[in-house]
């Protein structure tokens, strides 16, 4: 096990980002980014609206987190009793799990998240306690989920801000992040193939756009839930009642991605060699990374408290991790940078 042995903070200058060059048209909107969740933009991101079918980024990702998505579902009456834009499912058709998330995240069927919400939740009552169960463990403080579609009912809602989070953590499940970044899709329903096709037209618009998720409903308005990847960082964006949220999104992340920086960090660092023709060893480490505030770039470096000779030049004799504050958003390998032959009785 390696153990702490520097953290070095990277000072440099304080960029200023309070005042936006666009500002959209939508009613709540943020972009933030993905993995640090750092809020780039922001407009009333924490009242509460309706989703609309943005909703189904939550039932999709539960059940990509499920460890079922292989077993197949039979499709009950209750399941397809539902309106509003459909996969168009019928009562006793066989469909796997994973293909229902298809549904689901590409044509938005009402039909594919209820038929997920009785499979996973044993009731829509069960399945809503599912979700807002999950919602408390990614801190959406401000959401509550009644239906697995985005239906209107009871006082079903979020926020700009909580949506931004579970985008972010789908965004992270490899079966989510593959399924809603296609354009078209097949599923099978009986053993019959047929093609499905994204709502989302930004998969269109830009070309490093890998997600997630539309919505619409009259009480909501037109909703989007965006993920672009671009540079080695993901941003993604929602806007909540937004009548012209492709071109919105288009431009908020032009304008955020410009928020960027990158940060070149290397270092050589001596250690402790133990029988060994010398009593040090030099080694090295290089990274890039790409951030918004370099005056919160921290390199920590662990390493062992000595080294055992022999060591060849390319070796690995530590981590370097780069966190960004205080969450990781890198990590290397710490190689030795020269040969250093054995001398002498190891301990």
């Amino acid at each position: 096990m390696f153990k702490r042995f520097a953290a070095v903070l990277i000072v440099i200058s304080l960029l200023s980002f309070n005042a936006y060059a666009f500002d959209c048209s939508a009613a709540s909107a943020i972009v933030m980014d993905s993995l640090t969740c750092e809020v780039l933009y922001q407009k009333n991101i924490n009242e509460k609206r309706s989703i609309a079918s943005t909703t189904k980024i939550m039932t999709a990702l539960i059940a990509c987190e499920s460890g079922r998505l292989n077993e197949t579902v039979k499709i009950t009456f209750d399941m397809v009793n539902t309106f509003g834009t459909l996969l168009g499912l019928r009562e006793n058709d066989e469909i796997t799990l994973r293909d229902l998330v298809k549904g689901m995240l590409l044509p938005s069927g009402n039909d594919a998240a209820n038929a997920t919400a009785l499979f996973l939740g044993g009731s829509f009552e069960g399945f809503s306690q599912m979700m807002n169960k999950r919602a408390a463990e990614l801190g959406m403080r401000d959401s509550l989920f009644v239906t697995p579609s985005g239906l209107d009912e009871g006082n079903h809602h979020s926020t700009a801000y909580d949506m931004a989070l579970l985008a972010s953590a789908a965004m992270n499940n490899s079966n989510f992040a593959r399924i809603c970044s296609e354009k078209s899709s097949e599923v099978i329903i009986n053993g019959k193939k047929q093609t499905i096709y994204n709502h989302n037209k930004l998969l269109l618009k830009l070309d490093d756009c890998v997600g997630i998720k539309t919505g619409y409903t009259d009480k909501a308005g037109r909703c989007l839930v965006s993920a672009v990847k671009r540079g080695g960082n993901t941003l993604v964006c929602v806007t909540l009642n937004d009548a012209d949220d492709w071109n919105d999104h288009i431009n908020l992340y032009t304008e955020c991605f410009d928020m960027y920086c990158e940060v070149e960090l290397s270092e050589s660092v001596i250690l402790q060699l133990v029988g060994g023709s010398k009593d040090e060893l030099k080694a090295l480490y290089s990274k890039s990374v790409s951030v918004i505030d370099k005056d919160n770039v921290k390199v920590e470096i662990y390493i062992m408290p000595f080294v055992y000779a022999p060591i060849f030049k390319g070796e690995k004799v530590g981590i370097v991790r780069f966190k960004y504050k205080e969450k990781e958003i890198a990590a290397v390998d710490l190689i030795a940078a020269e040969d250093v032959e054995y001398y002498g009785e190891q301990i």
